[in-house]
C-alpha cells in the first residue's frame, strides 16, 4: 500500500468510538472533533491518518488509538480478530533463558500502572505482559528479546488490550524495532550517530563541546530502543501521544527528537562540568517538562531538511572514529594492565628475603647477653683496682 491509498476499503467507514468521560484541555477537545472529521471521510488516504498522528495533540484519547493505530500500522481487520492461541503455555516455544529474563523484567514494569492498582490488577498486567511478548518472539525466531521491549510492549498492550495488542505489537516489532531486535546492537550504535551528523548542522558548537569531552551519543539509546516508553511510564498522556507520533513517522525519527532535546538544554550542557561522567549523566536523565509538542514539530521539519539518506556518509564516518576511540581505550587499558604487571614481577624479584621472627630474637639475646657479661667483668675487675 502506498501512502496515497485509501484507508477505507470499499470506502466503507466503521464507527467511530463513542468517547465518555473525556476530562481535557479546550485544545484536545477541539483536536478530536477534527480527528472524528478526518477519520470518517470515506477518501482518507494513509497520508492523512499519518499526519493526523503527528500533528499537535497527535490522537488525544485511547480509545481513538485502538481504533486507529491498526490503522496507522496497515493490519487487516481479520488478522486483529485472530485470537492467539495457547497463550497460557506460549512461553514454552522460546528459550528458558530468554523467558526467565523477560519475567525480570515484566516485574519490573510497574510503573506503567496506577500507584493504587491492586494485587489482582497487577497480577492480571503482569501475566498479560508476559504473554504478549513471549507470544510475538515464538511468532518470529529471528527476532531477540532486549531489555527495554517490556516497555513497548506495556504501553501496547495498556491501548490496544491483549488480544488485538498481539498483533500490533508484532507489526511495531517488525516495521520499526526490527534492528534493535538482531543478534547485536552494532546497528543501532552506529544509527545513534545521526544525532552527531544532525547537530553538526543544527548547533556545532555544541558538538564539539560533547566531543571535547569524548562522549558519544549513547546516552539516547533508552529512548530510541523504548520510543521514550521507560522513562515516561507513568505519564501515559505523553507517552500514548508519543506513540502516535511515532507511528505516523519514519523508523528513524526518535533519533531527529532526540538532537532536538539535546540541542533545546543546551545551556544546561554548557553549564555541566566539562567531562564525560557528568555530560553523561546530565544528558541520560530527561526533565519531565520538556515542551514536546514544540519539540515534536520541529522534529519533523528537521527530518525534512536533512532526511538520513542525506547524512548517511557522516553517520558512518563518526562511528568509525567511535570504533577507532574504543580501540585506542582498549590500547590504553591494555598497556596499563601489562606494566602493572611488570611492575609486580620487579618488585617480586627484587624482595630479599626476610629473617625468621625467632632466629633474629635469638640474635638479640645474644648480643645483650654477651654485652652484659662483658659490662659485669669490667665493673668487677674496676672494683678489683680500686
Amino acid at each position: 500500500m502506498s501512502d496515497s491509498d485509501s484507508v477505507w476499503t470499499d470506502g466503507i467507514v466503521p464507527d467511530f468510538p463513542v468517547i465518555t468521560g473525556l476530562h481535557s484541555t479546550e485544545l484536545e477537545r477541539l483536536k478530536l472533533i477534527v480527528v472524528k472529521g478526518t477519520v470518517t471521510k470515506t477518501n482518507l488516504t494513509f497520508n492523512e491518518l499519518q499526519r493526523l498522528g503527528r500533528s499537535s495533540e497527535g490522537l488525544v484519547h485511547d480509545d481513538v488509538r485502538k481504533f486507529l493505530w491498526p490503522k496507522l500500522l496497515r493490519l487487516p481487520n481479520e488478522e486483529l480478530n485472530m485470537l492467539g492461541k495457547d497463550l497460557e503455555s506460549v512461553h514454552k516455544l522460546i528459550d528458558d533463558e530468554i523467558y526467565q529474563q523477560i519475567l525480570k523484567d515484566v516485574a519490573r514494569s510497574g510503573s506503567h500502572m496506577p500507584e493504587d492498582t491492586s494485587e489482582d490488577a497487577m497480577g492480571k498486567f503482569h501475566k498479560e505482559l508476559t504473554q504478549i511478548i513471549c507470544w510475538v518472539l515464538s511468532r518470529h525466531p529471528e527476532l531477540n528479546y532486549y531489555q527495554g521491549y517490556n516497555d513497548v510492549a506495556a504501553t501496547v498492550l495498556l491501548v490496544m488490550g491483549l488480544h488485538q495488542g498481539l498483533h500490533v505489537l508484532e507489526k511495531i516489532s517488525l516495521t520499526f524495532l526490527e534492528r534493535f531486535m538482531e543478534k547485536t546492537m552494532e546497528k543501532v550504535n552506529q544509527e545513534l550517530f545521526y544525532i552527531f551528523a544532525l547537530l553538526d548542522r543544527e548547533h556545532p558548537k555544541l558538538l564539539e563541546h560533547l566531543e571535547n569531552v569524548e562522549l558519544f551519543p549513547h546516552f539516547a539509546l533508552a529512548e530510541y530502543t523504548t520510543w521514550y516508553a521507560h522513562k515516561y511510564a507513568e505519564n501515559r498522556k505523553l507517552l500514548h501521544r508519543l506513540f502516535d507520533f511515532f507511528l505516523g513517522s519514519p523508523p528513524l525519527i526518535p533519533l531527529y527528537l532526540s538532537t532536538k532535546i539535546v540541542a533545546y538544554r543546551d545551556k544546561e550542557i554548557f553549564n555541566t562540568t566539562p567531562d564525560m561522567g557528568h555530560t553523561h549523566k546530565v544528558l541520560s536523565t530527561l526533565p519531565d517538562d520538556l515542551p514536546f509538542e514544540k519539540l515534536l514539530f520541529h522534529s519533523t521539519k528537521l527530518y525534512q531538511q536533512y532526511p538520513p539518506e542525506s547524512i548517511d556518509n557522516d553517520v558512518r564516518d563518526f562511528d568509525y572514529r567511535r570504533r577507532r576511540k574504543e580501540q585506542e581505550w582498549r590500547n590504553k587499558t591494555e598497556a596499563i594492565r601489562l606494566e602493572r604487571e611488570r611492575q609486580r614481577k620487579l618488585k617480586v624479584a627484587r624482595t630479599q628475603p626476610r629473617i625468621p621472627y625467632r632466629l633474629k630474637s635469638y640474635k638479640t639475646i645474644t648480643v645483650v647477653t654477651i654485652l652484659a657479661l662483658g659490662l659485669y667483668a669490667f665493673l668487677k675487675s674496676s672494683s678489683g683496682l680500686n
